[in-house]
């Protein structure tokens, strides 16, 4: 009854990466510290920016031979490239590009130690953005590619989830123009995007969430992207679309498959059964060369019924290709997806629903889950008055509802109570004061005699695992809980 069988398909966040010339049409984004929004619109859903990815020159992705195209890719002093396994990473100034290298996170800096093909001289611009596309200040520099073709980049970290761009320009008095093209025109492989204005870019945008419990230091390698062989049907405005779904304890991850062209900006908002919106919970992306597409979209807790609205096409203000395969308005759309709005515009509309653990808590209780781990968030004053770890008696039907549902669980379920608390005070007397509130549930689970059968035990954790930043009251009294953890993993 409590634990439904999760879909197994393991969501990958690609590593993506970036070229674009300094004289681009640049990101549509805004300044952090500046507080403004990142397009302006004062849409209720936040889009991400505007660009797809293709390959240039490429008709089709069933190789990387494939994604060379029709124009050779060439070194430097002008021999074929070789596709055969990595040896173009090996050949500077080769027109399939690639960055890589390792990226090392430590308490407090991210240091970037690039790895790349590209000419040496040519310069690497970074950028960084919010999770709601603002800019962020302080990730924006530049450094100059080496001889062997290596870069090194150090930054502070961030209290918050943000991603990092990375991107070559053109140097001033350089002449990567005529050897990339002045537009990257001649830059072929699976590391080249589209842009909006139909211009092309090869990027690398990094991900890093201070919350996402890895412990530091820690190092991760930038990777290729692999892109599937796009649809028989790529194009067709008969559109369908394929999703898989995945959770951790923060983020529902959507990873679909479809036959839009690159380019195309899809996204929607998670929604309650009855329809209402979930606030904050949303995401915008734009579609791969290959048709596919990842959503990230964060949420506090999963509830029977939920499901998630894709959408593409309510707001016509769309790329040049996009148009083109969809009408200006959608008019060409066909098939069992298109919806009609109220102007009498087309648009394509997915629905997910989400498949949410089976269990009932009370309202407070937030639900959380990733594969067969399923979290219980207890806010502290559900249970304690301040500073106290003796339960309140009201805290007992809170329990006792719980406990019902641990009671349906199968003999031998592992079960964890692990008390935390926020990051004001001592970290000493937050210890103790988690564990001893985690004592309490636990002592009041035993004494209940429903969860016998089950393998308990208690943990204090104190400031050291927060599920947000402690840098708001709100944020902190999330912090403050006790979790029932079932299948602790």
């Amino acid at each position: 009854m409590l634990i439904k069988n999760w879909l197994k398909w393991s969501f990958v966040v690609l590593l993506f990466f970036t070229v674009a010339c300094s004289d681009d049409d640049g990101d549509n984004t805004a300044n952090e510290e500046g507080g403004q929004e990142a397009d302006g619109s004062g849409q209720e859903l936040e889009e991400n920016e505007g660009e797809g990815s293709v390959p240039v020159n490429s008709t089709d992705n069933d190789s990387e031979g494939e994604q060379l195209g029709d124009a050779e890719a060439t070194s430097e002093d002008g021999s074929a490239a070789s596709n055969a396994d990595e040896d173009y990473k090996q050949d500077l100034g080769n027109l399939k590009v690639w960055i890589g290298g390792e990226v090392e996170v430590t308490e407090d800096s991210i240091i970037i130690h690039g790895e790349s093909n590209i000419l040496p001289g040519a310069s690497i611009t970074s950028s960084g953005a919010s999770s709601i596309g603002m800019n962020i200040g302080k990730y924006m520099d530049n450094t100059k590619v080496e001889d062997d073709g290596s870069f090194y980049f150090e930054f502070p970290t961030h209290d918050k989830w943000f991603s990092l761009r990375l991107s070559l320009s053109h140097p001033i008095g350089g002449d990567t123009r005529e050897h990339y093209g002045r537009e990257f025109e001649k830059v072929v492989g699976p590391q080249v995007y589209l842009q909006q204005n139909q211009t092309y870019s090869v990027r690398s945008i990094l991900e890093f969430d201070p919350n996402d419990g890895k412990e530091v230091p820690y190092s991760f390698e930038n990777e290729v992207p692999e892109w599937y062989e796009r649809p028989d049907d790529y194009g067709d405005p008969n559109v369908w679309m394929e999703v898989d779904i995945t959770t951790d304890h923060s983020y529902i991850y959507f990873h679909g498959r479809s036959n839009l062209v690159e380019g195309t900006s899809l996204g929607g908002n998670l929604r309650f059964e009855d329809g209402r919106i979930v606030p904050f919970a949303h995401d915008f992306s734009n579609v791969n060369q290959d048709g596919s597409f990842d959503l990230k979209v964060s949420y506090t807790s999963l509830r029977q019924g939920m499901y998630m609205p894709i959408r593409f096409g309510d707001h016509w203000e769309l790329w040049d290709n996009v148009q083109e395969a969809y009408g200006e308005a959608g008019e060409k759309l066909e098939g069992d997806l298109v919806q009609v709005g109220d102007d009498g515009e087309k648009y394509i509309e997915y629905l997910v629903q989400l498949d949410v653990p089976d269990v009932t808590t009370p309202e407070e209780v937030d639900v959380t889950a990733e594969e067969e781990e399923i979290k219980l968030q207890v806010p502290d004053d559900l249970l304690f008055d301040f500073d106290e770890s003796v339960l309140k008696e009201e805290a007992k039907e809170t329990l006792d509802e719980i406990i019902g549902e641990l009671g349906t669980l199968p003999e031998g379920t592992a079960i964890h109570i692990n008390g935390h608390t926020d990051n004001v005070g001592d970290p000493d007397y937050n210890l103790k004061l988690s564990e001893d509130r985690a004592a309490a549930v636990f002592e009041y689970l035993v004494a209940s005699g429903e969860a016998d059968h089950l393998a308990i035990e208690k943990f204090g954790f104190g400031d050291t695992s927060p599920i947000g930043p402690n840098d708001s009251e709100s944020e902190r009294s999330r912090n403050r809980r006790v979790e029932i953890v079932i299948n602790p993993q």
